[in-house]
C-alpha cells in the first residue's frame, strides 16, 4: 500500500464522484484472470487484498484504487524458434520459399499453441484520489505504466479530465540555485544525500551523486560547470523523505518515523485496521507534501491559452 513513487495530475474539473458510485464504475472492469487463450489481463482489483471484496478503500475523505496486470510470458526468441523451426519443415515439404502472409500466419499459430504453457507474470498499479486537494496520485514514474493505469479508469469512468502537475516555475533551475547556495531552501525543507546533474548541451554528461553531502564545496562546484540539477533528494518537515525530479514525479518516497512493516507485527490487531491506519496516515502526509511542493515552486502554472 505504501508508495514509493507518485506521479500527480490535477483534475481539471472537481471530482465529486462518491465511493459508492466509483465503485460501481469499476466493477465493470474488474480484473479476470487470463485464460488459456489470453496473453493479457488488466482490471481492478480490491487495494486490500483478495480478502476485501471492496474495489474502492476509503479513508479520512481519501480514496484507494489498485489495478492489477497479468501478462503471459512468451519471448520473442522462443516464437522466433519455432517459426523458423516450423518454416524450414514446410519449405521442405512444399519445396517452396515461404513469404509474407504466410509466415505471418505461422507466427499467429506458434502464439496460440505456446500461449497456455506460457508462464505468467502480474504487476500492480495504485491510485490515490484526494477529491479536497484536486489530485490523482499514481504510485508509479513509467510513462508507459501510469499510461496504462489512466487509461483503464477512464474507460472505466467513461472520462477522466486530467493533466499532469506543472508549476509555474521550474524545478530544474530551483534545485540547481539552491544546490550553489544562491538561493536559500524554504524552513521546512531540507536537502537530502543525492542528486543527478546533468549537462545542458549533452545528455550523456551525467553526474550521480548518492550519500554525499549536497552543500559540500566539491558537490556545488559540480553545479558551476555548466550542469543543471535533474534530481534532489529532499525532506519536509523531517516527515517524509523523497527524490524529485525536474518533470514534478517523486520517487524513493520513505516516511521517517514510520516502518512500512509495522503491520506485519500486530498481530493482535486486524489487518483491516491496521491498513486503514496506515493508507490514513500515508494519505494525510501525502495532502501537506504534494499542496506545499507546489507551492513552493510558484503554484499550478497558468494556462497561456486566449
Amino acid at each position: 500500500m505504501w508508495f514509493k513513487a507518485a506521479s500527480l495530475f490535477q483534475f481539471i474539473d472537481e471530482f465529486t464522484m462518491t465511493p459508492e458510485a466509483l465503485e460501481e464504475a469499476l466493477a465493470t472492469k474488474a480484473y479476470e484472470p487470463v485464460n488459456r487463450r489470453q496473453l493479457l489481463s488488466y482490471g481492478w482489483v480490491p487495494p486490500m487484498g483478495d480478502d476485501s471484496e471492496q474495489l474502492v478503500h476509503t479513508a479520512s475523505g481519501f480514496m484507494l484504487l489498485k489495478a492489477r496486470r497479468e501478462e503471459r510470458i512468451l519471448p520473442a526468441s522462443v516464437i522466433a524458434d519455432h517459426m523458423a523451426e516450423r518454416i524450414q519443415k514446410l519449405e521442405h515439404t512444399l519445396e517452396r520459399k515461404i513469404r509474407g502472409k504466410e509466415k505471418l500466419d505461422i507466427r499467429d499459430n506458434v502464439v496460440m499453441e505456446l500461449t497456455p504453457q506460457a508462464f505468467t507474470k502480474s504487476s500492480y498499479e495504485q491510485i490515490l484520489i484526494m477529491p479536497k486537494q484536486g489530485l490523482l496520485v499514481i504510485d508509479n514514474s513509467s510513462a508507459k505504466k501510469i499510461d496504462q493505469c489512466t487509461t483503464l479508469l477512464r474507460e472505466s469512468l467513461g472520462s477522466l479530465p486530467i493533466a499532469p502537475v506543472q508549476t509555474e516555475i521550474g524545478q530544474a533551475g530551483l534545485y540547481t540555485r539552491w544546490l550553489k547556495g544562491t538561493r536559500k531552501l524554504p524552513k521546512d525543507l531540507e536537502m537530502g544525500d543525492e542528486c543527478v546533474l546533468q549537462d545542458e548541451d549533452n545528455a550523456s554528461g551525467t553526474v550521480r551523486c548518492n550519500k554525499q553531502d549536497l552543500t559540500s564545496d566539491e558537490i556545488r562546484a559540480l553545479s558551476t560547470t555548466g550542469k543543471h540539477v535533474q534530481k534532489i533528494g529532499l525532506t519536509l518537515n523531517e516527515t517524509v523523505n523523497f527524490v524529485l525530479d525536474d518533470e514534478f514525479v517523486f520517487s524513493k518516497i520513505k516516511f521517517v518515523d514510520t516502518n512500512p512493516e509495522d503491520g506485519a507485527d500486530m498481530a493482535d490487531l486486524d489487518s483491516r485496521a491496521v491498513f486503514d491506519s496506515n493508507f490514513s496516515l500515508m494519505a494525510l502526509e501525502f495532502s501537506t507534501l504534494f499542496p506545499r511542493l507546489i507551492e513552493i515552486f510558484g503554484g499550478y502554472k497558468q494556462s497561456t491559452d486566449p
